[in-house]
């Protein structure tokens, strides 16, 4: 009896009734799981005895950026902390950065810091060059508070701190666990330091990857849940600096958005006790 294979590409564009051009950005988007894994790879062939799922775009990824209304969480005279939602870079084109620009009729705007495409918060934004000066400094000078709120895969210590080194540099992340679930932390971190992809790459390290990671989680899933996420659930929840000519340490927080919101609630956590702990 004949054996029939495909590229997954190809079966991807035949399911879904798209271009190949099309499939392509579904598997580099990493929507398309095989017998429980994500994989990407155009070429990767597969036949009628393998179980494949197509999760598709996440809801509202079509949004055009510069449509987006981004909540403003803190204003003060030359610097303001919004609440950057998931799906946005932090600056360059199609940003944050250049949505505020329009949002706000003021081309001088500047992000002070970077968070991930897919993760949401606290991001601060400068209105001029002397502004993002002073807060780059309150950043070399560790004057800066940033706690992030994400969910992990499986159980990892109550609290620690991991030092791994990133891109030959020294890289700080301390965790507490807020909650245990089953096969999942709820977990608050604090940074002492920016490298690309911190804490998804620490947390990775550790064999707790970020749920809804699509770069670091790759392991086989069973857990429909997990599966169907549409980002890292990473949330910067707490931004606490200078942000006044006084020099006047202020805190500003971000709630969870809905699609964290409603991970937790699938994977039975309760969440809605205070958890903006220092």
């Amino acid at each position: 009896m004949e054996f029939h294979s495909e590229k997954l590409v190809e079966y991807v564009a035949r399911a879904q009734h798209c271009s190949l051009r099309q499939a392509k950005n579904l598997l580099d988007a990493r929507r398309v799981f095989v017998n429980g894994r994500r994989i990407w790879m155009a070429k990767h062939l597969v036949s009628a005895k393998d179980e494949i799922e197509i999760h598709g775009f996440p809801r509202g990824q079509e949004k055009q950026p510069h449509s987006t209304q981004i909540p403003i969480l803190h204003e003060a005279v030359d610097t303001f902390v919004v609440n950057k939602p998931a799906g946005l870079l932090s600056n360059g084109r199609n940003s944050a950065e250049a949505c505020l620009r329009g949002q706000m009729q003021l081309n001088q705007i500047r992000a002070v810091h970077r968070l991930d495409k897919g993760t949401s918060g606290c991001l601060c934004m400068a209105r001029s060059d002397t502004a993002f000066e002073r807060m780059v400094e309150h950043f070399r000078q560790h004057r800066i508070l940033k706690l992030y709120r994400a969910i992990v895969s499986g159980e990892p210590a109550a609290s620690g701190t991991c030092t791994l080194r990133l891109d030959g540099q020294t890289a700080v992340t301390h965790w507490k666990v807020l909650e245990q679930g089953r096969g999942a932390a709820f977990v608050q971190m604090k940074i002492d330091t920016g490298r690309t992809h911190q804490i998804r790459r620490h947390f990775a390290h550790l064999g707790h990857p970020i749920l809804g990671d699509t770069e670091y989680m790759t392991r086989r899933i069973t857990d429909q849940r997990i599966r169907s996420l549409p980002r890292p659930m990473l949330h910067a929840a707490v931004f606490e600096a200078p942000l006044h000519p006084d020099q006047r340490i202020t805190r500003v927080e971000a709630p969870l958005p809905a699609d964290f919101r409603s991970a937790l609630k699938s994977l039975n956590f309760c969440f809605d006790r205070r958890t903006n702990e220092t």
